[in-house]
């Protein structure tokens, strides 16, 4: 069973290069091959045949023969199939304790955020409902325009994370010393999420990049033509905005008075404030178990 924290899973992958040390017993050149033959036939030659008392000739065992086990074609399937429903149980089964299998203080932080916007899962006319992985982009709507009357919206991808570069892991070993609880258990640094805001007003769009973890940061702004609806789903799948025109200037060369003034317009003025940045993180957490599970139930049916 596979672990709930995005950021962990990403970490133990990280780790590949440990089995580099084995590579070369793993490629090993047709020189190196033809010295352990010769190391080998050698022993024959001086001591007796290790494989039979009676033999007077020594046979070099098939490839095949290293390999502690045969498995054939059908074996494989089965075993993938096999495993993949023990994780697909296992992860079922720990989503039991939930109300749907969504945990209840998500619940409670959805109900308080859809007063003031409206949440959908996909994006329209990309996939269809009950299509695999469809659930992995989620748009929100603000249900009352900005002061000027712009439109505000916001979409995020469920597995668009990162570690948190702004994370102080000495400022918070700091504070935990100071406040007595240096011998916890650690925690993991907080993960980073990306995520566009958009405003809409007249047929043109503003988009701000931003990325939420130990804090609430923006990372670009870029304007385009076309309304909200355009701009979410060139966000969704991954157009760039098109890379061939102008991206904007690079945000941190701005004066520092109009970068801060540019995130206090999206928490103040978009409303993306604490509780939103909070259910962006863990709807993410929610919506990736929730794929993961799909992706595996799809698998094991083609597959198997």
């Amino acid at each position: 069973m596979r672990t709930n924290n995005i950021l962990a899973r990403r970490l133990a992958t990280a780790n590949c290069h440990l089995i580099a040390p084995i590579a070369p017993y793993v490629t090993s050149s047709s020189a190196a091959v033809d010295a352990l033959v010769a190391r080998y036939a050698s022993d024959v030659v001086t001591s007796s045949p290790p494989f039979s008392s009676t033999s007077s000739s020594f046979t070099l065992p098939s490839s095949r023969q290293f390999s502690s086990s045969v498995v054939t074609s059908n074996d494989a399937a089965t075993q993938l199939g096999s495993i993949l429903q023990r994780e697909i149980e296992e992860e079922e089964g720990a989503s039991e304790q939930h109300d749907g299998g969504v945990p209840p203080e998500l619940v409670e932080l959805k109900s308080t955020i859809a007063k003031k916007w409206t949440i959908l899962e996909g994006i329209a006319g990309i996939g269809g409902a009950s299509e695999t992985g469809s659930g992995a982009t989620v748009r929100m709507f603000k249900k009352t325009p900005g002061t000027k009357g712009a439109k505000i919206g916001i979409v995020f991808h469920c597995q668009d994370t990162e570690e948190d570069s702004n994370f102080d892991e000495n400022e918070l070993f700091n504070e935990d010393k100071l406040n007595g609880h240096e011998n916890e258990d650690e925690e993991e640094p907080p993960q980073a999420i990306r995520f566009g805001v958009v405003v809409s007003k007249g047929g043109r769009t503003v988009v701000i990049q931003c990325r939420s973890g130990y804090e609430m940061s923006v990372d670009s702004v870029t304007v385009r033509d076309g309304d909200m609806e355009k701009v979410l789903a060139g966000l969704a799948v991954g157009e760039g905005l098109g890379s061939a025109l102008y991206q904007g200037p690079e945000f941190t060369e701005l004066a520092e008075d109009l970068q801060e003034s540019f995130v206090n317009y999206v928490v103040t003025e978009c409303g993306v404030d604490d509780d939103v940045t909070a259910f962006i993180h863990m709807y993410c957490d929610y919506r990736e178990q929730e794929e993961y599970v799909s992706w595996m139930k799809t698998a094991i049916d083609i597959l198997d």
